[in-house]
């Protein structure tokens, strides 16, 4: 088959589900980004509808625990792999389902237990037309370290694991391993952890880094690279973190300072001036800093002094800020052309 026709919703067209699935879900939905799937150009990624503090299907113990675990309503779309390219299918629960996990086995006897959710259709395979979430239960194994899945329906979508040890009569949240997937429509923000990033996203797609708080996008070169967020403190006042020493005061503008952060790597910046008076050839402090932004190791910078010569501006490990080789009758020290790398506290 090459063409599909009629294509979905034409005008006095008639034609089976599949093309409404293909044509109206899966189209919509986000690239696999897997290389597995390539062999099957129309795959999706299939997945929970991510949500606020991705609430949705997420499976729990019950209050009070018990043999049973807790789905949350919510959506998902399961792709059909009975046969490639019959589509997406669109599933959601809209209450709590209470699923109920079988007895744990006797002594030596460990349990891997898979929450599904799972798609049954007829024109594909068996008889059943429906979809549902079901505790696929897993065989029994001599440790907890040797457990495997049972045998998932072709179609479904995995979201929970649950450990059942020897004789135990209740599932905790501590029994329970949180493997919900996340889809989005094509050209949305993928929320996934950096351990199961896709190997091939499409060029644009972003990926947001659930355990690292962190932005990745895919490259029209195959790599994906990570999103350097900017921060910018804003500017505060450089008396908010140490103290002038003698004969140094604000001057015009008011001396502050401000943290500008790319991703990893922080760099300080300042503006401003400060007032000098009585400064002689020798060294001269100016700022003592508070303990949290003294530096490990000394800090120096050459600055031009405006009509007094090149002078040398240093940081000590106590937090004294001070200036050598300056010019006597120097009365202002301009801060713009300052900057402290990798800078210790941080200005919030």
């Amino acid at each position: 088959m090459a063409e599909i026709n009629p294509p979905p919703w034409m005008q006095a067209g008639s034609y089976p589900a599949r093309t409404d699935r293909l044509g109206v879900i899966s189209a919509g939905l986000s690239y696999p980004g897997f290389s597995t799937d390539e062999a099957t150009p129309l795959r999706i990624r299939q997945g929970v509808k991510p949500s606020y503090q991705n609430y949705q299907l997420k499976v729990r113990a019950a209050a009070t625990p018990n043999m049973t675990v807790i789905v949350s309503a919510g959506y998902c779309w399961v792709d059909n792999h009975d046969v490639g390219g019959y589509g997406a299918y669109c599933c959601v629960n809209d209450a709590d389902r209470v699923l109920t996990i079988a007895p744990a086995g006797a002594a030596g006897q460990y349990r891997k237990d898979t929450v599904v959710a799972s798609v049954y259709d007829a024109e594909t395979a068996g008889t059943a037309s429906e979809w549902r979430l079901e505790v696929i239960q897993g065989p029994y194994a001599s440790t907890a370290g040797a457990t495997v899945r049972g045998t998932l329906p072709p179609s479904a979508q995995v979201l929970a694991d649950i450990a059942i040890a020897p004789g135990q009569t209740s599932v905790t949240n501590s029994n329970i391993s949180d493997l919900r997937n996340y889809t989005v429509a094509a050209g949305g923000v993928l929320p996934v952890s950096s351990s199961v990033v896709p190997n091939r996203p499409h060029p644009g797609q972003v990926l947001y880094l659930t355990d690292l708080d962190r932005f990745r996008y895919g490259r029209s070169d195959g790599t994906t690279r990570d999103m350097h967020a900017a921060f910018f403190s804003g500017w505060r006042p450089l008396t908010s973190y140490g103290s002038f020493l003698s004969g140094a005061t604000a001057g015009t503008p008011t001396p502050e300072v401000a943290d500008i952060t790319i991703g990893g790597y922080r760099e300080r910046v300042f503006r401003g001036v400060i007032n000098l008076s009585g400064v002689g050839t020798g060294a001269y402090g100016f700022f003592n800093w508070n303990a949290d932004y003294r530096p490990t190791y000394e800090r120096n910078w050459a600055a031009a002094g405006g009509g007094v010569g090149t002078y040398r501006i240093y940081l000590s490990t106590a937090g004294n800020w001070g200036m050598t080789n300056q010019q006597a009758g120097q009365t202002a020290l301009p801060l713009g052309q300052l900057r402290i790398s990798d800078p210790p506290g941080v200005i919030s």
